[in-house]
């Protein structure tokens, strides 16, 4: 951290500044207090040293949700009610020995995927209420129980298994929208996810891995099962591994999803399984897209990509769609800027309609939203970047850099509301920038025509000087150069840019 960073020395020590940005937690505290650093709303990175065993009661609670890099240590035992609840902007991975989670603990927090630690075997109520960019969380296969509005709200949550033993709460699987999709009511998602894995040992294999040792090597001996037919040993390929779960998700999709991410795992599924990269799941979803939502490393993205062209080489991939489920599940604008750099890199001519998702962003009903936390700034940051982006190539084709920096400064000033309708700032840039398109031929016509003036003055000038400097023949030998030169020394450059001002109507 640069030095700018405040040291918390503990509860006898000195209060945490309301605008503090970074913190330290010293390596002598063993328990931040209650409230500790509730609602710094400017809080964005904080290191919590090794010895600190327990994070207190909103500890870190409505930080506005600026908190963007956190680290967790070995020593962490326990974490205490809503002790970080609508604060993290990034996704938070718990070691193993986590002992305790309290209530709501991670309400309302953005971030794509969770993994439960084992040592956990009741999920607590509401821990994950209101996190609607969430769309993967992995439980152990141990866990007895899972308490009330423990993922109430949770709209986007895809990838998710339920132990069949366990005892659940009421209202676990309320206000989830892509689930509900699929199955209608609460009681059959329960169903359904409780007997998700049933004959497909890979699926399984591959959801649990982060809870076990040897996966890899497991997931290659179900592949190899052997079966003796007519007294004949013979080596045969698992078929469950092209299969599709009640999710429509094969094995890759899951590993795609998950927390960890095993590069060898991935080479031995695509090997024995190329399928899986073009198989879409029940919401259309190929695993590239849960990949980039899910932030995976950058070899993984890079296997994934390589795997499709080597593979699929002539694929189409539906950018659009995945560009719309990242950005109406609160996904952190960073993990869609890499989607987008990406396709610029690898498949910059497959079609990605921008006129239909800034319309289709602009529009409130299509966000999912809840009445438990409030997704203010971070909401605007990503409209901001989607509407940037999608608005580039013509903001590109303008020409002029004083236009562009309009445009762009009218995205970056707009006010985009979370709870609002959004169409009327749409409908503004939109015709701001109509209008530079329509007086951009006007405005080329006379900038040529004054470069042409200036340029014929320069050569009018030099063809003078030359008069008396030069021979008549030299003067017919150089005339083309002349000319060339002429061009570029006119001042056109300086000049035009000090009349534009007086030409361009904003």
């Amino acid at each position: 951290m640069n030095a700018d960073v405040f040291v918390y020395m503990g509860e006898g020590g000195t209060q945490a500044p309301r605008d503090v940005v970074r913190v330290r937690v010293h390596a002598s505290v063993t328990s931040i207090p209650a409230k500790a650093f509730y609602e710094r709303t400017k809080l964005a990175e904080v290191e919590l040293c090794e010895g600190l065993v327990e994070i207190g009661n909103g500890s870190f609670a409505w930080c506005d949700h600026s908190i963007i890099k956190i680290s967790i240590p070995n020593s962490l035992r326990r974490i205490y009610d809503h002790a970080y609840a609508g604060s993290l902007r990034t996704t938070i991975r718990l070691h193993d020995g986590i002992e305790s989670i309290g209530e709501y603990a991670f309400a309302g927090c953005i971030f794509t995927n969770f993994r439960i630690p084992p040592l956990i075997t009741v999920i607590p109520v509401g821990v994950l209420q209101g996190c609607k960019s969430m769309f993967s969380f992995e439980i152990p296969d141990n866990v007895a129980e899972i308490r009330n509005y423990a993922f109430y709200n949770c709209h986007c949550l895809r990838n998710v298994a339920i132990p069949p033993n366990a005892v659940l709460g009421d209202y676990i699987f309320i206000e989830m929208t892509d689930l509900l999709r699929l199955f209608g009511s609460e009681a059959r998602v329960i169903r359904e996810l409780q007997h998700r894995f049933d004959g497909l040992p890979i699926h399984k294999l591959v959801y649990y891995q982060s809870y076990y040792d040897g996966v890899l090597q497991n997931v290659i001996a179900v592949m190899n099962m052997r079966s003796i037919q007519s007294r004949t040993l013979r080596s045969k390929l698992d078929p469950t591994g092209n299969h599709q779960d009640c999710l429509g998700m094969t094995p890759l999709h899951i590993l795609a999803c998950s927390s960890v991410h095993d590069l060898e795992l991935y080479r031995v599924i695509v090997e024995k399984y190329p399928a899986n990269l073009i198989t879409e799941d029940r919401w259309g979803a190929l695993p590239l897209l849960y990949a980039f939502w899910g932030a995976a490393p950058k070899e993984i993205i890079h296997f994934l990509v390589e795997s499709y062209e080597s593979l699929y080489p002539g694929y189409v991939f539906n950018w659009t769609m995945m560009v719309e489920t990242m950005g109406r599940c609160d996904t952190p604008k960073e993990r869609i800027e890499i989607l987008l750099c990406v396709r610029e890199i690898h498949f910059p001519e497959q079609p990605l309609d921008w006129e239909y998702l800034l319309n289709e962003f602009a529009q409130p009903s299509n966000f999912h939203r809840s009445d438990y936390t409030f997704n203010g700034a971070p909401f605007r940051e990503r409209m901001q970047f989607l509407f940037t982006c999608g608005m580039s190539d013509r903001m590109e084709a303008l020409a002029f850099k004083v236009w562009r920096n309009y445009i762009t400064n009218l995205i970056q000033t707009s006010n985009f509301e979370y709870y609002g309708d959004n169409l009327g700032v749409l409908r503004e840039i939109q015709s701001k920038l109509a209008h530079f398109e329509v007086e951009l031929p006007k405005l080329k016509e006379v900038t040529t025509i004054l470069e042409i003036a200036l340029w014929k003055m320069k050569m009018n000038q030099k063809s003078h000087q030359c008069m008396y400097t030069r021979s008549q023949k030299k003067m017919k030998t150089d005339e083309f150069i002349a000319r060339q030169q002429c061009r570029v020394t006119c001042g056109a450059n300086v000049v035009i840019g000090h009349v534009l001002p007086f030409l361009i109507t904003a």
